[in-house]
């Protein structure tokens, strides 16, 4: 009987031992992964910045696009 108890506690250690391990490398990972998700956040808000500036002078070559084809008209009508 003293032998059964030694073995449960043998394998309950065993077992909590595995768990706090799992639990270490669950804990690195988590960790890996918020960094990844930061760097990717950053990364996001840099490329909208430049798609931003991007879509403004899409809008300011479409301006002055339509300001020139305006004044080709109307050298065209006189």
């Amino acid at each position: 009987m003293l032998f059964e108890e030694t073995n449960k506690i043998k394998l309950l250690s065993q077992k909590i031992d595995e768990l706090l391990r799992k639990y270490k490398e669950l804990k690195e990972e988590n960790e890996r992964l918020k960094n990844e998700l930061t760097t990717i956040k950053a990364n996001n808000e840099v490329k909208d910045a430049h798609i931003q500036k991007l879509e403004e002078k899409v809008t300011l070559n479409d301006f002055e696009g339509d300001e020139i084809l305006s004044k080709i008209e109307e050298v065209l009508s006189r």
